[in-house]
């Protein structure tokens, strides 16, 4: 019987539009999602009061839409339209629907189907934080991989880089950011071509040309951000385009731009470290890092601390997630068989 988990939709949204599961921000909507993660359903759904069933990856636009302003008449018929959308997706007869979901998101749904669980009903918003809290610490993934990255070497700059693979993926910590009671992550990245770990670090770590490293390009923002800087309209600039080079060099105050370049790289060298681990083949850096970055920017045990840098962002993701990062979030989470694939590239024993 297939496993279907239903998440109500919140009021609290981004200002832009963006895939379901991106923009609720509560943090009852994100527990909700980091647990539903966690129970592995064959789908999740949210229920939307103004589009009635989407899944994650839709995109959509911030609406101000809410059942609990809707009269009983109201709630029915929106329910109906839920049930004919998920009719066409599933087999409601032979489905069993866990629902992380209000009362009035639930009452006229319920009498349609034949199998369902509700967790958390009769508990308030309190009960219900608590609740999936404690679920979500009981199957912590996070804990377990910042375990095993402790137990890598740890790289400063300068580093010597023949000591890194070719190909892998490198986790990355911020001096003074804590989580699990140890160094926290505060990025996962990894690389595309063939043999280009070592010289993505030097991007990075080294090289001065923030179009160059999206990650330069967002600390720099947060400098800047910091200070109040004007010059920040000018970073955001993209010159990698002929075309982009030949509109704004011209008006760039280039002594200023080497300045901030100096003090982004002076940042990440002297409060950044890094572990790496080699995996050669792409598909799987791809996916691994992936899942690494969902399941550190869903836990609830190492978020940023009040002096974090990232805190001065000018990206809504960087300063919720507490990740330099603003893709991958929030998606789907390292499973079992994924924690022992990275043990074993890491030459972990269990």
């Amino acid at each position: 019987m297939r496993k279907i988990v239903f998440i109500s939709c919140v009021s609290k949204k981004l200002k832009n539009e963006a895939k379901a599961e991106d923009l609720y921000i509560s943090d009852l909507f994100k527990k909700n999602l980091a647990y539903s993660k966690i129970i592995n359903p064959d789908e999740t759904y949210i229920l939307s009061a103004k589009h009635g069933l989407l899944k994650l990856d839709d995109k959509i636009t911030p609406y101000d839409v809410t059942l609990n302003r809707m009269k009983a008449t109201e709630k029915k018929e929106w329910a109906s339209k839920v049930i004919n959308q998920l009719k066409s997706l599933e087999d409601i007869e032979n489905t069993n629907f866990i629902f992380l979901a209000g009362e009035n998101y639930r009452k006229y749904l319920i009498p349609k189907i034949k199998y369902y669980e509700v967790p958390m009903k009769g508990l308030g918003i309190g009960k219900q934080l608590k609740y999936l809290k404690d679920k979500i610490h009981m199957n912590n993934p996070c804990a377990e991989i910042h375990a095993i990255f402790k137990k890598l070497e740890r790289f400063n700059f300068p580093f010597d880089d023949s000591l890194i693979p070719k190909n892998g993926i490198y986790i990355l910590y911020e001096h003074s950011e804590l989580g699990h009671k140890q160094d926290r992550i505060v990025r996962i990245g990894t690389h595309t071509g063939e043999n280009q770990l070592r010289s993505r670090l030097k991007q990075h770590f080294i090289k001065e040309k923030k179009d160059r490293s999206i990650f330069r390009k967002n600390i720099g923002r947060a400098l800047l951000n910091k200070d109040n800087d004007s010059f920040i309209k000018q970073w955001e600039w993209d010159l990698t385009t002929r075309k982009n080079k030949d509109k704004y060099t011209p008006l760039l105050d280039v002594k200023k731009q080497a300045t901030v370049e100096h003090a982004v790289s002076k940042h990440i060298q002297n409060q950044m470290s890094f572990v790496v681990f080699e995996v050669q083949e792409k598909e799987e850096r791809l996916l691994l890092e992936s899942r690494i970055i969902s399941t550190v920017s869903l836990c609830e045990e190492c978020g940023a601390s009040k002096h974090w840098l990232g805190n001065y962002s000018t990206k809504d993701k960087i300063k919720e997630s507490g990740l330099w990062l603003v893709n991958e979030l929030y998606k789907k989470t390292l499973e079992a068989k994924d924690i022992a694939r990275i043990k074993k590239l890491c030459d972990i024993k269990s």
